[in-house]
Formats: C-alpha cells, sequence, structure tokens
C-alpha cells in the first residue's frame, strides 16, 4: 500500500461509520438532539461533507477556497470573537457571529445528507489520488489557527481522518441515546 492509498481508505472507513450510524434512522430521528448537545447525526453528516469539501478546496487553491460564507468568512472580526471567547471562558455562544454549520434546511434529508456525503467522498479520491502531497498552502486566519502556518495536502488528508472519526463517534453516542443502537461498540 502506499500512503496516498492509506489516506484514501482510512477516509473512506470513518465515512463508512458514520453513514452506517445513520442507517435505519426515521427522518425525525436524524434531526434528534438526543444527548446534551444540540448535535444531530443528520447535522454531522451535513457538517462532515461541508467541512471535507471546504478542506480539500484548500488542499487544492489554498485559503481563497474559504471566502464566501462560513467559519472562515473574512469580514469576521476574529480578534473580537476571540475576546469573548477567552473573557467567558471559552463559549462564544453570545458572540455576534453565529456558527450555522450543524443547521440543517428542510431539503437536507437523510438521503440528501448521505448522497452529499458520497459525492464529496468521490472528489476527495479524485483529489488524493493526483495530488503533490508536498504541496502547502498558509491557514486562513482564525483564533484556532497558530498564525503563518501552511498546511500540505498530506496534513489536511490527516486532519480530516481527525474530523471526521471524531464525529462518527459523537453520532454514535447520539444513535446510542435514540434507540440503543451503536455502531462501534
Amino acid at each position: 500500500m502506499t500512503e496516498r492509498t492509506d489516506l484514501i481508505e482510512t477516509l473512506a472507513r470513518h465515512r463508512g461509520f458514520l453513514l452506517q450510524t445513520a442507517e435505519g434512522l426515521s427522518e425525525e430521528q436524524a434531526r434528534t438532539a438526543s444527548t446534551v448537545s444540540a448535535l444531530t447525526i443528520g447535522s454531522l453528516l451535513k457538517h462532515v461533507a461541508d467541512t471535507e469539501e471546504q478542506w480539500m478546496g484548500f488542499a487544492v487553491h489554498g485559503a481563497q477556497a474559504f471566502e464566501g460564507g462560513g467559519v472562515y468568512e473574512s469580514d469576521v472580526d476574529w480578534d473580537a470573537v476571540a475576546a469573548e471567547g477567552e473573557s467567558n471562558d471559552g463559549d462564544w455562544s453570545d458572540s455576534e457571529w453565529v456558527d450555522d454549520r450543524f443547521t440543517l434546511s428542510d431539503a437536507e434529508t437523510l438521503d440528501v445528507l448521505r448522497a452529499r456525503l458520497l459525492e464529496v467522498a468521490a472528489a476527495t479520491e479524485a483529489i488524493l489520488a493526483e495530488a503533490d502531497l508536498d504541496v502547502s498552502h498558509p491557514l486562513p486566519s482564525a483564533p484556532w489557527f497558530e498564525q503563518g502556518v501552511s498546511w500540505s495536502v498530506r496534513r489536511v488528508g490527516l486532519h480530516l481522518i481527525a474530523e471526521i472519526a471524531q464525529h462518527a463517534g459523537h453520532a454514535d453516542i447520539i444513535r446510542e441515546a435514540i434507540d440503543g443502537q451503536k455502531t462501534m461498540g
């Protein structure tokens, strides 16, 4: 196996865990926040697809892939958001910045969310199959990134593995609280 194959297969494995967690759910269950968190299995499917697509855009095009909305909007005053979070023990809920990455529209059904995740996965696999894994781009400005740091395509792939695995675990806990089903245990 090559490093490239390892990245692609590991991403697929963790995406598979997340998708498996959603199997057999009703639309209502997919939108149920069954723990103290506001997260739902549907919102995690959306977030993982959006995040993977955006990070792979970064891997190919750099920070400009984050322009035009979302958590990396250029008009957000990140110094003010960071200061609010620091003054509230890391709680940004009262910030003027609203995190809507987990908000589902009525049109975002389980079938739509699954199809989107698989579409994004195919694009990621195509990029990773051909890209120079050593090409790097400076990270966008945000309080959670060290200033002046660049990430390679390889590093983006590793980040996505961690991101997807973490959210697959979140989904598994949510699913167990809904109906007792477990994907990973």
